[in-house]
């Protein structure tokens, strides 16, 4: 053999034997903890529940689900990071009515995309409640509206664009009369205000409205859900009194980079699933005024969709813009 071919057949044989020699194997998913990117501060109640759905995701995927608060500009902030992450599973989001419904028809131009987006799965949503002083004449939703007919009148929301603000637009505008916006830098100020006299109706979380409610100190003229909380049963909604086009829920979900695969999605997915089991996380669901639905990331994918479409409807007629 001549020295051409033994390097042929040397070049061979090197090939077949690197063949031969098993690669090391891929690590399954997850091999390192997983980051929860929550749009909110820490402390709040939204940020209590991301943190029990987190540990509860953390025993079913065997890593640490670890969450880190990104706060700011209407969870802007939070929301373009992830979008920015990289696709691999281990960066996923606390998606909101705010940052997927509200914040794409209120703000002229954002650093993310609805598209740059998989579902993950659905946590809960949960109406607010219109609320106002117990000295009010008005005793029922009708006699309300009747008092607003004809009038302007101050309502305290936590700032313009946000779901406080947009609901009395929308509701507002259902009943064809005027409102004047009173901003308040969060719901404990706007509350303050509201029990001290200084203005007369607001749009509230349940957390936050529904313990002065039975305690005398608010009347609830009707919950924002299409039927009623099952922490609030006594609390009619708007629609079976009538109003059917007030329905505002904030929901919660997760989400991941687009680009995430679909084997990944699917691990996160059923992780979530088993997390939302748990009766210590339910139970702090339902004291919140939370509905836990059980969604596929099809069905999330279609109720985000249906959720924009309506919040597009509302920023448009009531000609709202945060810029």
């Amino acid at each position: 053999m001549n020295k051409r071919n033994f390097a042929a057949a040397a070049g061979v044989l090197v090939a077949v034997t690197a063949m031969m020699v098993p690669l090391p194997a891929r690590a399954a998913y997850p091999d390192r903890p997983v980051k929860l990117v929550v749009p909110y501060p820490a402390g709040g109640t939204t940020d209590v529940v991301a943190r029990m759905v987190a540990r509860n995701m953390s025993t079913a995927l065997g890593q640490e689900v670890v969450v880190e608060n990104k706060s700011g500009a209407a969870t802007i902030i939070g929301v373009d990071s992830v979008a920015k992450s990289a696709p691999d599973g281990y960066t996923v989001l606390l998606a909101t009515a705010t940052s997927f419904a509200v914040n794409p028809h209120v703000y002229k131009s954002l650093p993310y995309k609805l598209d740059e987006f998989v579902p993950i799965g659905f946590i809960n949503e949960a109406p607010i409640l219109l609320v106002a002083n117990a000295s009010n004449a008005a005793q029922t939703l009708p006699e309300l509206i009747s008092w607003l007919k004809g009038r302007e009148t101050a309502v305290a929301t936590t700032g313009k664009g946000g779901f406080s603000h947009l609901t009395s637009a929308m509701f507002f505008g259902a009943i064809n009369a005027r409102f004047r916006d009173v901003p308040y830098r969060g719901e404990a100020p706007a509350l303050q205000d509201l029990l001290g006299g200084q203005v007369p109706l607001y749009f509230g979380s349940m957390p936050g409205t529904l313990p002065y409610v039975k305690a005398g100190k608010l009347r609830a003229y009707g919950v924002t859900s299409v039927d009623r909380s099952p922490t609030a049963p006594d609390i009619p909604s708007f629609t079976e009194q009538g109003q059917a086009e007030v329905v505002a829920t904030s929901w919660f979900g997760l989400m991941a980079p687009k680009g995430t695969s679909a084997e990944v999605v699917s691990i996160l997915e059923k992780a979530l699933n088993k997390a939302m089991q748990d009766k210590e996380l339910l139970a702090r669901m339902a004291a919140s005024g939370a509905v836990p639905r059980n969604f596929t990331a099809a069905q999330f994918a279609d109720y985000v969709e249906r959720d924009h479409a309506r919040w597009g409807r509302i920023v448009r007629a009531a000609n709202i813009s945060a810029e």
